[in-house]
């Protein structure tokens, strides 16, 4: 009789729990993207706070400009460093 309860124990300790197979672990995988993909949707559009076409007007008009601002700022520091760069050398640099 013991041997029985043994060799029972460990077959049922052997096989695997239903719903652990690949099959079920991709189809966990698609649940879960198909979630993703439906609370990412009502969070863009019903709970986010969009601007008027106003002020996406502003913002724009802001951030051109901001990014004129650096790009000379940085064009600037260039042709200094450049021309620092060329004293130093003594007018040797390779172009």
């Amino acid at each position: 009789m013991e041997s029985q309860m043994a060799n029972g124990s460990a077959a049922r300790a052997a096989s695997k729990p239903k719903g652990d197979g690949v099959f079920s672990r991709i189809g966990r995988v698609f649940s879960s993207l198909g979630r993703f993909v439906r609370e990412s949707y009502v969070e863009t559009w019903h709970k986010s706070a969009w601007p008027t076409w106003t002020e996406l007007r502003q913002f724009t008009t802001v951030v051109i400009f901001a990014v004129l601002v650096v790009a000379v700022w940085i064009g600037g520091l260039d042709f200094v460093l450049g021309r620092i760069t060329e004293q130093i050398a003594g007018g040797r640099m390779v172009r």
